[in-house]
């Protein structure tokens, strides 16, 4: 799905999200501005970080790498991914 979209499915170094990618109009999202389509898919209090679009993307892009920088150190790292439960494993692309 990524390769239909330009990128390289062998070299995935960021977050991407393919929104409504069973329809004709599937739109791709990368780095800072899927994080905010995601939040703002999450319902209150995580839509309100879609306000945060306004800003411009290269100053997000910076932010975005930021927190990908020190993720493992805020959040931990797991040695596995987790497995999505049955009922959502429908709202991934393999």
């Amino acid at each position: 799905m990524v390769a239909s979209w330009g990128g390289n499915p062998e070299e995935l170094t960021s977050f991407h999200v393919v929104a409504d990618f069973r329809t004709p109009e599937a739109r791709v999202f990368m780095r800072s501005d899927a994080a905010l389509f995601i939040a703002g898919e999450r319902g209150w209090p995580w839509k309100v970080m879609r306000v945060a679009g306004v800003l411009p993307t290269a100053l997000l892009d910076r932010l975005y790498d930021v927190v990908a920088r020190t993720r493992y150190r805020v959040f931990g790292r797991h040695e596995r991914c987790m497995v999505p439960r049955a009922e959502f494993r429908s709202r991934f692309v393999e």
